[in-house]
């Protein structure tokens, strides 16, 4: 399914979100295509990598959340979960790949354009590929608000702006679904395992205990971690922190080891132990090389999804994850 509709959004909302874009901190080289080592400019707006199923709504600025109502009205009958947002700026030169958004059918990518004025010779248009990516199915030349909507999983990419183009095409994303399915083989006994302990009862920045748990252990797959990594980063306050006091399981407790495994467990409660994110930002001899890495990349995931990675307060860390979220 591919649609593309016309004067959804008015002047006013387009306006707001394009002020705020230009005013945002653009990072360079975001990969369309992960196995390609190019990129473009991107500003990631929610913070949430590619397989995220939480609801992250109510982490977006007020331009984008007033956006997001109308798209959900218009499209999903305000049924969807919203669970990325993200907009990106190709410059001459800075080429898109062919890729696909999401492994999941159920999954809806909503690419709205920002440029006020476009011609066809400057380039730019997003093209969509039959699955085995042998012929082309559509395409779409950009336009000032043309909203487009597909599913995540076709096959698409946003072409290279010409040597002409004096400008940087701006694209604005919106990812959502309705009952996303699992994509990793744990994810289902780790998100029945949160309910079970009543993460989802509890508060949290954006959401509950159990969303932050969840995109955490997204983050951390997304950049390849290993399952007992993943899962001990999706856990890692629920023996509580020094941040987060309010335990889910008693320490005696043996759940995790019996569910996940004894180093899932151990990197929990290690996790929780500590003096963080001081003793791994300035580490101090007491963590073995292995184990510091492996904390430091779990406390890079769980301050990114709130906003807290700042290179200022944590540049030891913000190098780390800049190692570790590359590409």
């Amino acid at each position: 399914m591919i649609k593309v509709k016309d004067n959804i959004l008015n002047e006013a909302q387009l306006g707001a979100c394009n002020h705020w874009l230009d005013n945002a901190r653009w990072s360079f080289g975001w990969p369309s295509n992960k196995n390609i080592p190019y990129g473009h400019w991107n500003v990631d707006i929610s913070r949430t990598p590619p397989n995220n199923t939480t609801d992250i709504s109510e982490r977006l600025p007020n331009e984008f959340k007033d956006v997001w109502k109308i798209l959900n009205k218009e499209f999903f009958k305000d049924k969807a979960t919203l669970v990325r947002c993200y907009a990106n700026r190709q410059t001459f030169g800075t080429e898109g790949y062919i890729h696909t958004d999401t492994e999941r059918e159920e999954d809806q990518t909503i690419i709205i354009y920002m440029n006020k004025e476009w011609l066809a010779n400057l380039g730019g248009e997003t093209t969509f590929y039959s699955f085995d990516m042998s012929e082309i199915i559509d395409a779409v030349l950009p336009r000032y608000g043309r909203t487009v909507i597909f599913n995540g999983n076709i096959p698409h990419c946003a072409r290279s702006v010409t040597r002409i183009c004096d400008k940087a095409r701006t694209t604005l994303m919106f990812k959502a679904t309705i009952d996303p399915k699992a994509v990793y083989p744990v994810e289902e006994i780790y998100i029945e395992f949160l309910k079970k302990i009543g993460a989802d009862k509890l508060p949290h920045k954006v959401g509950t205990l159990a969303d932050h748990l969840l995109r955490t252990f997204y983050i951390l797959k997304s950049k390849g971690a290993v399952d007992v990594v993943a899962l001990a980063g999706g856990l890692h306050s629920v023996y509580s922190t020094n941040a987060y006091k309010m335990a889910l399981l008693p320490k005696e407790d043996t759940q995790i080891k019996e569910l996940f495994g004894e180093e899932v467990d151990r990197l929990v409660r290690l996790f929780g132990s500590i003096n963080r994110p001081e003793i791994l930002e300035n580490p101090d001899g007491s963590l073995n090389e292995t184990d510091l890495f492996l904390l430091q990349c779990i406390e890079c995931a769980n301050l990114y999804d709130q906003n807290e990675l700042d290179p200022q307060k944590y540049p030891h860390l913000y190098e780390v994850a800049k190692m570790f979220y590359k590409g």
